[in-house]
């Protein structure tokens, strides 16, 4: 039986932006979910769908893990989607089906496992689906699958498709290949194909999930999304995206806003700008030692201080990552800098902060200890099972 403030707990868990956003809107269309859910005995489903195009980053791997910890002990039913037909429209990786199948099961989905074993998830009851064999996998919901697309494509106009191609990494109104314009469409069919309630993914695949909520009560009885006797709109949950290292001074001079945007984001196209679930203490703090992490000034207002932190990619990773899962910063330093000290909290590291009673280069040193401590597991599979990812490095060089 699922409880609606407990299933609602878990959606807003570290999220920026759940659709609906109206509060009421959200409390009812839970409700009709969990109603029919509890009178059909169906689960609730979710999914989240990746390319695999690269390294598992901390946004990518760790923070998805931690979304899908906590809908799990809401009694929701978890999907992870490997898009390897959306890999091939967007040319990634060396632009081959075999090769992207090949880095999907030796390197993405067996450390995706760790990660959401380092979290604390129930890896047994999480599905990790193959695009490629789900279309074509012979029987009736397989040959169905373009049935859902053509559906989908029916009900979406050109130019909310060339708005949407954002979501492979595209800039709107760029020349792209007719195969780019796919790509949103084939996202929006596959919430219909999987069936999926909930779905999830950083706030850069907003405007899929805008369409897949549009076209919802036109896909009809055959193609809609079912619970017990309802058709529904999918909710999409958008989780925090975590700031790149890359992150310069100059970059924040001019900006009014925390939108964390494309540019600004941990990026596995952008080595410099992540740290790599599986790197070692040494490789994670050379990484941190370098990343945007101004020292206060004590003249400023508080007001003041908090605008210059903004983009502060170290206070966003504590914010946004390490406290949300429960782990602590400890920092060891000489008594004269002020002794060795463990900050259990998001608040008391950040008025440490702000008040210059923690140094950056000791805030580095704590985030980096604790991230290693963390995933000290995960660089461990790698090194015992080093094919998956020398198979990626391989295929990026």
């Amino acid at each position: 039986m699922y409880d609606l403030q407990k299933l609602k707990d878990a959606i807003k868990f570290n999220t920026v932006e759940i659709l609906p956003s109206n509060e009421q809107q959200l409390d009812a269309e839970l409700q009709v979910l969990i109603v029919q859910s509890n009178q059909s005995k169906q689960e609730i489903r979710h999914y989240i769908g990746f390319e695999i195009s690269g390294q598992i980053h901390l946004g990518t791997g760790i923070v998805t893990a931690l979304k899908i910890k906590k809908l799990q002990e809401a009694g929701v039913k978890c999907t992870i989607w490997l898009a390897n037909y959306h890999t091939w429209l967007n040319n990634k990786l060396d632009g081959q089906m075999e090769t992207i199948h090949r880095v999907a099961e030796q390197y993405f989905k067996p450390i995706f496992i760790e990660c959401c074993r380092v979290v604390g998830c129930n890896v047994d009851q999480i599905d990790f689906l193959d695009a490629n064999s789900e279309y074509f996998r012979g029987d009736s919901k397989g040959q169905r699958y373009l049935d859902y697309m053509i559906k989908a494509a029916r009900n979406l106009s050109l130019s909310r498709v060339n708005k949407s191609v954002t979501v492979a990494g595209k800039k709107e109104g760029e020349s792209v290949e007719f195969g780019i314009l796919c790509y949103p469409v084939m996202q929006v069919a596959d919430a219909f194909f999987l069936q999926s309630h909930l779905v999830h993914a950083g706030l850069d695949q907003r405007k899929c999930h805008v369409l897949m909520r549009e076209i919802a009560p036109s896909m009809n009885e055959d193609f809609g999304i079912k619970i017990g006797q309802a058709n529904i709109k999918p909710i999409a949950i958008h989780h925090k995206l975590l700031l790149s290292l890359g992150v310069s001074a100059n970059d924040v001079q001019n900006r009014m806003t925390a939108d964390i945007t494309e540019d600004l984001k941990m990026s596995k196209s952008k080595p410099d700008s992540a740290v790599w679930v599986h790197d070692s203490f040494e490789e994670i703090s050379r990484k941190l030692k370098k990343a945007y992490c101004p020292i206060p000034k004590q003249d400023q207002s508080l007001e003041e201080i908090e605008q210059e932190q903004t983009y502060n990619p170290i206070l966003n990773w504590c914010e946004n990552l390490i406290y949300p899962a429960g782990k602590h910063v400890f920092v060891n330093r000489p008594e004269k800098f002020g002794g060795d000290k463990e900050y259990t909290s998001y608040s008391e590291l950040k008025k440490d902060y702000f008040a210059s009673n923690l140094h950056p280069l000791d805030l580095k040193n704590g985030v980096a200890r604790t991230l290693a401590n963390w995933f000290e597991p995960i660089y461990q599979y790698a090194q015992n099972n080093p094919k998956g990812l020398e198979l990626v490095k391989n295929i990026k060089k």
